[in-house]
C-alpha cells in the first residue's frame, strides 16, 4: 500500500527521496518519503521542501487520536503530513501538538482535492476521451460533439490579492457557453471585428483559447448563462483615430446589423472556496479571476 501511495505521488510529479527514512517505532503510521526540489506549483498546494510524507494506509481500520500520538512521540521535528486513506475517528481541531514540530493532515477529502487540482492543471491526464482538437478555416475549434473542456491559465494572482487560499479550494467545472462573434466596429472607419467571447456568469471576451485533450472527471457547477446575450455594449470601445489633428480616443460601436455568431458548448474549469465569513466564492480558472461575491 505504502508503495501505491508513492507511485501515486510520482505521478503527481512530487519529488520524494525514499531512502534515509527517519527512525521510529513501526505503528499504523507508515513513512513515504521526503520531499525535495518542491515546484512552485506544489508549494501552493502547501508542500514545502524537506517535509516528511507519512501514510495511514486505506486498510478498513480506522485511524484514532492514541494511533497519532504514539507516532507523534517518536518523530523528529520538523514538517509532516499524514496522507488518510482510511477513516479517521476525530476532528482535524483535535490533533495534538508537539513543539517543533509543523503537522499537516490530509483527509480522503484533501487527497481528492489535491488530485484534482493536478487534474484541471494537466498535470495528470485523466478524463473521457474527446476527439482530436484541430483548427477548422471558420476558425472553429471545435469539431466533433462536445462540450470540449477549456485548459485553465493557472494565474491566481486576483486570489492572492483578496487573500484567498488555493489549498482549501475544491476544483470543479462550470458548464458554459463560448461564442465566436464577428462582426464590424462602425467609427471614423470601419474595423472588422472577431473575437471569442465566453458566457459564464456575464460575457467576457478571451484573447485566446485551448482545448484540454481530455474532460477531467470532477463535479460541475452550474453558473448563470445569458440564454439571449447582447454583444454591443461588451464589443463596443474607445480606439486610437489619428488624424490630422494628432490621435484621439474616438467611439467605435459594434453593428449588431453584421453580427454573425457561432456558439458551443464547453466546460471550464473552477475551484470552490468559502471566505472568512463563510462566503462561497467561485475561481475561473479560464479568465483567471473570481466571479462570485466579489
Amino acid at each position: 500500500m505504502t508503495q501505491s501511495m508513492v507511485a501515486i505521488l510520482e505521478t503527481l510529479r512530487v519529488n520524494l527521496d525514499t531512502g534515509s527514512p527517519p527512525f521510529v517505532n513501526s505503528g499504523v503510521i507508515n513513512w513515504l518519503g521526503r520531499t525535495f526540489n518542491v515546484s512552485p506549483y506544489h508549494a501552493r498546494l502547501g508542500l514545502i521542501e524537506g517535509m516528511e510524507i507519512w501514510t495511514s494506509g486505506s486498510s478498513f481500520a480506522p485511524l484514532d487520536l492514541e494511533g497519532v500520538e504514539r507516532w507523534l512521540i517518536d518523530i523528529p521535528r520538523g514538517s509532516h503530513l499524514i496522507i488518510c486513506r482510511n477513516k479517521i475517528m476525530f476532528n482535524k481541531s483535535e490533533l495534538p501538538h508537539r513543539e517543533g514540530i509543523d503537522l499537516v493532515f490530509w483527509s480522503h477529502d484533501d487527497i481528492a482535492n489535491f488530485v484534482g487540482h493536478a487534474v484541471i492543471d494537466g498535470i495528470i491526464d485523466v478524463g473521457i476521451n474527446e476527439e482530436k482538437v484541430t483548427e477548422s478555416e471558420d476558425g472553429s475549434l471545435f469539431p466533433g460533439k462536445g462540450p470540449h473542456t477549456l485548459k485553465a491559465k493557472n494565474d491566481f494572482s486576483s486570489l492572492e490579492e483578496y487573500e484567498l487560499d488555493i489549498n482549501l479550494s475544491k476544483p470543479v467545472l462550470l458548464p458554459a457557453k463560448l461564442h465566436f462573434v464577428t462582426g464590424v466596429l462602425r467609427g471614423p472607419e470601419d474595423i472588422e471585428l472577431a473575437t471569442w467571447v465566453l458566457n459564464c456568469g456575464g460575457l467576457h471576451i478571451i484573447d485566446e483559447i485551448e482545448i484540454m485533450d481530455k474532460t477531467p472527471l470532477l463535479k460541475q457547477k452550474e453558473m448563470k448563462i445569458d440564454a439571449n446575450p447582447n454583444f454591443v455594449d461588451l464589443l463596443s470601445e474607445r480606439r486610437v483615430h489619428k488624424d490630422g489633428m494628432g490621435d484621439l480616443l474616438r467611439w467605435y460601436y459594434f453593428d449588431k446589423e453584421s453580427e454573425n455568431v457561432e456558439t458551443h458548448d464547453v466546460l471550464v474549469p473552477a475551484y470552490i472556496g468559502n471566505d472568512n465569513n463563510g462566503e462561497e466564492w467561485i475561481f475561473n480558472a479560464v479568465l483567471s479571476k473570481i466571479q462570485r461575491n466579489f
